[in-house]
């Protein structure tokens, strides 16, 4: 059975239950970790340096992990850290090899870009299943230069996560998506403008 732990045990808190010399160890862990990190970088290419798609985060989701538990606990080996960041590397990059021949896969991995806004209205049931709010889609509008709904011929939600957003070049009659916000500070409008008629 192991030693019972002596609540604030002042030494054991700040340095830990290993030998000093354990730091030297860390260290060293470090530097061989960050050669096999640098090496998946170099596996996925310089598309996994853009915008990562949901494999490729669920994939830096596992190599933190493993990178951070083998960095800390000495009874991991770096041949486990190797095996694991490797070997995940390399499935991620299979299964996207078989995204790319397969549109269901890559369908069920990736999803499919989602229009929530097409000319001027808004896709109410997208939005909820996209779990995106009309604040967010508002705020992404405005950032675009939209100054009313009837401005937007598509608003699409990108698989990254991204909002496109396409202007037509009306002028519009109203500015709904900024006059409700000069108002608001009156304390007179709505938080947020009421959504187009469908």
């Amino acid at each position: 059975m192991e030693k019972d732990v002596v609540p604030l045990e002042w030494a054991r808190i700040l340095l830990g239950p290993y030998p000093p010399l354990f730091y030297a160890e860390i260290a060293v862990r470090i530097l061989m970790l960050l050669a096999l990190l640098l090496l998946v970088v170099h596996i996925l290419g310089k598309r996994g340096q853009q915008n990562l798609s949901p494999m490729q985060q669920l994939l830096m989701v596992a190599l933190g992990s493993a990178a951070g538990d083998v960095m800390l606990y000495p009874e991991l080996s770096i041949g486990y850290a190797a095996l694991v960041l490797v070997g995940v590397t390399l499935l991620t990059i299979g299964i996207e090899k078989s995204a790319s021949h397969s549109r269901k896969l890559r369908d069920y991995l990736e999803s499919r870009p989602c229009v929530l806004v097409q000319d001027g209205e808004i896709d109410v049931a997208t939005m909820k299943r996209e779990r995106t709010t009309r604040r967010e889609l508002y705020a992404i509008l405005r950032q675009n230069g939209a100054r009313a709904l009837s401005q937007v011929e598509l608003a699409i939600l990108e698989v990254t996560g991204d909002i496109t957003v396409v202007l037509n070049d009306s002028k519009p009659e109203k500015r709904d998506l900024i006059d409700y916000l000069k108002a608001g500070n009156t304390g007179h409008a709505p938080a947020v403008p009421p959504a187009a008629p469908s």
